[in-house]
């Protein structure tokens, strides 16, 4: 059966569109998360945004491939593209390094941002710590990651620096 990878490194690692599929932590190479968008809906406001992760140039970075069985590519490809293009980013094709090997999948990488992607760890907390949207709180948004990435084993030092920050 013809199959879609999607690959997710952020919420989307635990979002519903993709909980019914098949999922294998993989490796993106090239690519590292860094905080360089805000929500301004879903976990912050327009008055206090919250950073959210995108996908920048260098290092690499682990996550999920998600296979989509080919009869329900154009729905999941909608649903995706409408979430996760938002101007901000765009949909491309990479070389995600699965345990069975090379999977070519969506992945959604950052335009080119200002941002330093999260390197003032400082700023950012303070940042996670004021954003409240109706979805949740900033604080929120970073363990919605850590428990998205915490069964498949996966690791990474910023997420983890800011959760251990948010915890105190």
């Amino acid at each position: 059966m013809p199959v879609a990878w999607v690959f997710a490194y952020g919420s989307l690692m635990g979002d519903a569109v993709l909980g019914r599929y098949r999922a294998r932590p993989a490796r993106l190479p090239g690519y590292r998360r860094a905080f360089v968008h805000e929500s301004r809906r879903r976990w912050g406001t327009l008055e206090s945004p919250c950073p959210i992760l995108g996908l920048v140039p260098g290092g690499e970075c682990w996550g999920l491939v998600f296979e989509v069985p080919d009869a329900e590519r154009r729905l999941v490809e909608g649903a995706l593209d409408k979430r996760e293009a938002a101007g901000e980013r765009r949909r491309e094709s990479g070389t995600t390094e699965a345990s069975e090997g090379p999977v070519d999948a969506w992945v959604w990488v950052s335009r080119p941002s200002d941002g330093d992607g999260g390197a003032d760890l400082e700023a950012v907390e303070a940042r996670l710590r004021a954003a409240h949207g109706v979805v949740g709180t900033g604080a929120e948004y970073v363990r919605t990651l850590v428990h998205a990435m915490e069964p498949h084993g996966i690791q990474d030092p910023l997420v983890e620096a800011l959760w251990k920050r948010l915890q105190r």
